[in-house]
């Protein structure tokens, strides 16, 4: 028909099966704008092919058709899909920073501001330990975590709250500091006694190196913080992008880690 496409113009011109547009009619995404009720023949407009095009974009960022109908039924503006697509995104951006700091292959640290989301974790306390017993708690209670059943935050990496301020006040000690090893869960499979931590502001510095120079980036994360005045609201988190806990073999010298502080 004029100025409409058959299912077979759609499927060369979007790439995809004739299964997978039927696939769309079937969940709802796509309604043809056209079918001839003698031959059953389908027929689609500019809307549709535009339309198969997104939903393929979608699909391609790891959304589901379901994913897709709840964007389009809310015209946009589901909270519920932006918090899907948020966790996704974090988890996209931990891993293009961890291997593009490895493949540029020296230390660097960099700063920004950035916007920590809400966690929901399973925590313990512990006292001051050296890093080696601050690696075994955390890969215990992420032991325990998995053997209680409860589902970690696919994008939420392990963090550990560092109870210290003094590097604000340029007197860093290079010494142990009591602290907090946090595993973030899926909110519908966190247990009673799970702690929730707000979304919030931060300023955070992202550390490509050995752990042995640890003092001098915490200097500079306070000397940067006194320059601009920046006024912290709670202990410093250093997030694990790269730690041992997530692989064996890798060498202590290409850890990335962000201390990120929270801010006014």
């Amino acid at each position: 028909m004029r100025n409409l496409f058959t299912i077979s113009q759609a499927v060369k011109s979007c790439g995809i099966s004739r299964a997978t547009i039927l696939r769309l009619e079937e969940k709802g995404l796509l309604t043809p704008t056209f079918v001839d009720k003698k031959t059953g023949y389908r027929y689609y407009d500019n809307h549709n092919i535009s339309r198969i095009l997104q939903i393929k974009n979608f699909l391609n960022m790891g959304m589901s058709y379901d994913d897709a109908l709840l964007y389009y039924n809310s015209n946009g503006k589901s909270e519920e899909l932006l918090k899907i697509i948020e966790d996704r995104y974090l988890l996209a951006k931990h891993t293009y920073e961890e291997m593009k700091l490895r493949t540029e292959n020296k230390e660097k640290i960099t700063f920004e501001f950035v916007t920590l989301p809400e966690y929901i974790c399973y925590q313990r306390e512990y006292s001051s330990t050296t890093t080696d017993n601050r690696y075994i708690n955390m890969y215990n209670l992420f032991h325990e975590v998995v053997e209680k059943e409860y589902k970690p935050l696919p994008s939420g990496s392990l963090f550990v709250i560092n109870k210290r301020t003094d590097f604000i006040d340029n007197e860093f000690k290079n010494i142990e500091c009591d602290f907090i090893c946090c595993v973030p869960l899926e909110p519908d499979h966190a247990p009673e006694d799970a702690v929730v931590y707000p979304s919030c502001n931060a300023f955070s510095c992202l550390y490509y190196g050995p752990y042995r120079n640890a003092k001098r980036v915490y200097d500079e994360l306070g000397e940067k913080i006194r320059e601009l005045g920046i006024k912290p609201t709670g202990y410093v988190r250093a997030i694990a992008i790269v730690a041992p806990y997530t692989g064996r073999d890798i060498n202590t010298e290409n850890y990335v880690t962000r201390l990120a502080v929270p801010i006014e």
